[in-house]
């Protein structure tokens, strides 16, 4: 648990970061049925549902770039369990995170009384996100992707998160305050070279982004949720989205992939498109695993587009560069 100090400067960071959009999305908690948690929940907006899951160790607010420009949909942005300000659940006792994913975003929808809902996610988000539309194909309309999904064919863990899997090295890193400099480093190795220095980010993401590891729990959770989930050779059986499971989400779904991305190249991606019986990928050079925060606005646009078509765009399945 975090004091309530800590939260406080939480909060006053998060909302400097959604002032810098000149937005203020109300903050509410769901007490989920299954999972026994609470969950917070930011939203913004009004019309269709669109429901964002970050990856990790990440929270919500680092969809503000793309949602503050969506206000014409009722956009639904989770903190993850035991990331921002929600609740941790016991990760120990966790033996399958296909089913605790899938249980949480039903429970989701269910609180929240909506029927089907598109969703936009990246990287572990991804995975809870394919694992739900699998299971309840009813509820999700569509899937906007960011980044390469971490279970894909082919895909694999960036070194840092390797690091992370080795218990006692784990431990060290999540009681390490996170500085500036070192926030860099993390954004270089996902392959974000172009939002270090004075090209990078503005002093309220950068403020955000340091409260959010140093003022919150997000970082312990998401080792243990590594740790739990994968091994130093990668990650564990059963997780993987292979072929045959790819062929059952008949979903419009779009990727979002940067070139730099360390989990996996385009060509991961394009293989599960071929796959996939409607989906599309986009690539984006100098970019890497969260593509929106280089270029929001190009991210604007595909995905509003997108949310907006009946099938996801150019279902041959022909990649396109999009400079980003």
């Amino acid at each position: 648990m975090i004091t309530e100090e800590k939260a406080q400067r939480y909060r006053a960071a998060e909302d400097r970061l959604w002032g810098y959009y000149n937005a203020k999305p109300k903050e509410h908690f769901l007490d989920l049925a299954q999972p026994g948690l609470k969950l917070r929940v930011l939203e913004i907006g009004d019309g269709e549902p669109v429901v964002f899951i970050h990856g990790g160790p990440n929270a919500g607010s680092t969809w503000a770039p793309i949602a503050q420009a969506m206000q014409d949909y009722r956009c639904i942005i989770l903190d993850r369990p035991g990331c921002g300000l929600s609740e941790a659940a016991d990760y120990s006792q966790i033996d399958d995170f296909r089913i605790f994913a899938i249980d949480v975003l039903t429970s989701v929808l269910d609180t929240l009384a909506i029927e089907q809902a598109a969703i936009v996610a990246s990287s572990f988000g991804s995975a809870w996100a394919l694992w739900f539309a699998e299971a309840h194909p009813e509820r999700v309309s569509r899937i906007a992707h960011e980044g390469c999904p971490p279970f894909l064919e082919g895909a694999k863990p960036s070194m840092f998160m390797r690091l992370m899997m080795i218990k006692p090295l784990g431990r060290m890193i999540a009681r390490q305050t996170v500085t500036e400099a070192s926030q860099e480093m993390n954004f270089r190795q996902l392959g974000h070279k172009n939002l270090i220095g004075s090209k990078g980010f503005s002093p309220a993401h950068v403020d955000w982004g340091l409260s959010l590891m140093n003022d919150t729990d997000t970082m312990k959770n998401e080792i243990a949720i590594i740790q739990r989930g994968s091994t130093w050779f990668g990650f564990r059986s059963g997780l993987t989205h292979h072929p045959g499971f790819l062929k059952r989400l008949p979903q419009p779904m779009l990727f979002l992939w940067g070139e730099n991305d360390p989990f996996g190249s385009v060509d991961v991606g394009l293989r599960a498109c071929e796959v996939l019986p409607n989906a599309t990928l986009r690539s984006f050079p100098d970019s890497g695993h969260l593509p929106w925060l280089d270029d929001p606005q190009t991210h604007i646009r595909l995905i509003r587009d997108f949310l907006v078509t009946n099938t996801a765009p150019h279902p041959d399945i022909k990649e396109e560069l999009v400079a980003a």
